[in-house]
């Protein structure tokens, strides 16, 4: 039967196999126009609120710690423009042009990149570093916006842009801080941790260790990340090494993908990365303050408020203060649990958890300013995971009636449950860690970093789930279900991006 009737058919059967075809790759060709349009229109809205942000927020340098990341920066700057000593090597010479300058308490990576554009007048210099991040992040969020495209859906890519872009990017990406870059580069590294919890390949390993060391530059905030990635790779070979132990002789698509002995040859592929993108900051550290992993930061965790930790910095400024404190004086978890009582100490954990889970999912206030960008963006957190638990059920259903052998993108339920447990546990260790800092530490931008990977771990699972049901009778429900849910996330992002089109004032008092 012909496809179309009066046009002439060159073969019998073949017309409407290629009339098909051809209406699939135009209806693939105007979907990716129609998203290119809306990456330029993302583009101009990102510059028109952060321009705005930039004008009418943030106007003091000296305010949180920017001003010393301005003089970290070009102090770096000096120590790299240094000309070769006498009786200095090449080596130690090039070693310095590399990121490695820190006071124990700015990493080196932020004001490295920053001193490529650094000048002497500091509020210029402020400046560019607000324009700089604004611009990064940008770019970043187009790149991360094609990507996910291609990996899942341009549904998804549209609401994980709009939810992230907005609700955790763009709050941080006007001030000279390291925390944009940082975002960045965890989000990197998550996604990598990801991709290892599903195949395990040497490789991968080797990158996810130098993102982590680039991480560790920008901030060192990545134990929580490291821990947890190193506990459930290894809950998981622990898992593998006993189903194998009990079934030798059964393998599947999954024992292909994950290899046990991967896990512990790519654990020392990993460490041997970290240490070789990270190796110029830990051994100016080391020469420094007597340790390659010193942050001053891992000493406040222990103490009560800044006044004490900043007092502790002014005691032991280097390697020879270092050498000569007793245990007793060492801040750490034991001392502190031995000098507060057990009562004190869970109202403090329980205080500060309490308070940055508020900022994480219901900002109150912004920076000072009396406008939120995304004041629901814990909202919009949840649909993502509402739309993974819907993705699972109806996996469950049709996992009765179909051959899971034969589905295509075959992530198996064991892959996405290690994904998924690496997921939260790394957001609750985190949000311990830094509720237990909050003292010393206020804010949202510690614990935002997660915002982002956390949007993308559910619609990873969930988009793989949805697709391996796809021609079964579950498959249309589901695909209402899934991009009914990134469409409410990509409506209430816009309906607030038009309020704030029609009203971009941040700054209480400005009209």
């Amino acid at each position: 039967m012909s496809e179309g009737s009066g046009k002439a058919s060159p073969a019998p059967g073949i017309p409407a196999k290629e009339d098909s075809e051809s209406k699939r790759a135009k209806a693939g060709w105007r979907a990716w126009a129609g998203f290119g349009g809306f990456l330029v229109a993302f583009v101009w809205f990102y510059f028109f609120i952060g321009t705005h942000l930039i004008h009418q927020t943030n106007q003091d340098r000296l305010n949180w710690d920017q001003q010393h990341n301005m003089v970290m920066s070009l102090r770096g700057l000096e120590r790299e423009q240094q000309p070769i000593g006498q009786g200095e090597s090449v080596t130690a010479a090039l070693w310095r042009s590399f990121p490695h300058y820190t006071d124990g308490v700015v990493n080196p990576l932020w004001p490295w990149v920053a001193s490529r554009f650094a000048t002497e007048d500091h509020e210029a210099f402020f400046i560019r570093g607000k324009w700089f991040n604004l611009t990064m992040t940008a770019v970043f969020l187009v790149l991360m916006g094609l990507a996910a495209a291609r990996a899942f859906s341009i549904s998804s890519a549209i609401a994980l842009l709009l939810a992230a872009g907005f609700g955790a990017i763009l709050p941080r990406a006007t001030y000279f801080q390291p925390e944009p870059l940082y975002y960045l580069l965890f989000f990197l590294s998550w996604v990598c941790a990801l991709s290892l919890l599903r195949r395990n390949s040497l490789w991968m390993y080797g990158t996810l260790g130098f993102l982590l060391g680039l991480t560790y530059l920008a901030k060192t905030s990545i134990q929580p990340f490291l821990l947890v990635f190193v506990g459930v790779t290894t809950l998981r070979a622990v898992a593998e090494w006993w189903r194998l132990r009990k079934r030798p002789m059964v393998t599947s698509a999954e024992d292909e993908r994950w290899s046990l002995p991967n896990h512990f040859i790519g654990l020392a592929v990993l460490a041997m990365t970290f240490l070789a993108s990270a190796g110029p900051r830990l051994s100016y550290a080391n020469d420094a303050f007597g340790s390659p992993f010193h942050s001053y930061p891992g000493y406040w965790m222990w103490m009560d408020d800044f006044t004490e930790g900043a007092d502790f910095m002014h005691r032991y400024p280097n390697a020879e203060a270092f050498a000569e404190m007793t245990p007793e004086e060492k801040p750490s978890a034991m001392n502190y649990l031995r000098s507060h009582p057990r009562e004190e100490v869970i109202e403090r954990m329980r205080q500060g958890v309490t308070k940055k889970l508020s900022e994480f999912f219901s900002p109150k206030e912004w920076r000072k300013s009396g406008r939120e960008l995304l004041p629901f963006r814990g909202w919009l957190l949840g649909a993502f995971y509402l739309m993974l638990a819907a993705m699972t059920v109806f996996r469950i259903k049709a996992l009765k009636e179909r051959d899971r052998e034969s589905w295509i993108w075959p992530l198996a339920p064991e892959s996405g449950r290690w994904m998924l447990l690496f997921a939260l546990g790394v957001f609750a260790v985190s949000t311990a860690a830094f509720g237990f800092y909050e003292p010393i530490g206020k804010g949202d931008r510690f614990l935002l970093a997660l915002y982002l990977p956390m949007a993308v771990t559910p619609v990873w699972i969930a988009e793989r789930f949805r697709r391996q049901i796809r021609g079964t009778h579950l498959a249309r429900p589901a695909n209402l279900v899934f991009f009914g849910l990134n469409a409410l996330v990509a409506v209430a992002v816009l309906i607030r991006m038009l309020q704030l089109l029609v009203d971009p004032v941040f700054q209480r008092g400005l009209s």
